[in-house]
């Protein structure tokens, strides 16, 4: 270590800056040949206290969900939002634009693709209202957990229990994490019942860009 230290002055070199640049490097490396099916920054569940659950009735519904959510032209994640009344499913929604909308490429790049679409929540939800529907009461099946507008929407539409996939709530990247964790809070404000079904549901699922066995 001294010996090197002296090389360091000799040539004008921080070790302390090369030691960073290694790291940095080191890091760069192991995003860039990451193995398949990492996940990185995934999310620690527990953190979120939710009930947990084995029900066979919820595999197959998330199990359906995601099936379902194939229909989503969206560029990066697709999700499905089914409302249920005793196990029979009421109404499904999407991650998609309104009916009529356009779908441009620029409305589904960047940004946009987080404003343009509805996203699944919210899409069942709306829909419900323009059926005359009733949502109160009803529980809400979909295998992610909602950002902080779609856990209003949830909270105001009088649903009273959201199922999630506990393997796909752990996939979440770094992003959207505390937000999700943040929607959570509220809903249990709101006595909302949040149970994550814990097990493998044996459908392919397409989040973050990245195709899954879910």
């Amino acid at each position: 270590m001294l010996y090197l230290n002296l090389r360091f002055r000799a040539h004008n070199i921080n070790y302390a800056q090369y030691h960073s640049a290694m790291a940095s490097s080191a890091d760069c490396l192991h995003k860039l040949f990451k193995p398949p099916g990492f996940i990185q920054d995934n999310m620690d569940i527990k953190q979120l206290k939710l009930e947990i659950s084995n029900d066979p009735r919820y595999a197959k519904l998330l199990q359906e969900c995601y099936e379902y959510a194939w229909n989503s032209h969206h560029p990066s994640t697709h999700n499905a939002a089914f409302l249920v009344d005793n196990d029979r499913i009421v109404l499904k929604g999407l991650n998609i634009l309104p009916p009529g909308v356009k779908k441009l490429k620029e409305r589904l790049e960047g940004d946009n693709k987080h404003i343009y679409p509805n996203h699944a929540e919210r899409d069942v939800i709306y829909k419900a209202a323009c059926d005359g529907i009733p949502t109160k009461g009803l529980t809400m099946i979909m295998p992610w957990l909602p950002c902080i507008p779609c856990a209003n929407a949830i909270i105001t539409a009088g649903i009273k229990k959201l199922i999630v996939h506990k393997q796909m709530v752990e996939r979440t990247r770094e992003g959207w994490q505390e937000e999700l964790k943040n929607a959570v809070q509220i809903m249990k404000e709101a006595s909302v019942e949040i149970i994550a079904y814990d097990g493998v549901v044996g459908v392919k699922a397409y989040m973050h860009s990245q195709e899954w066995e879910a």
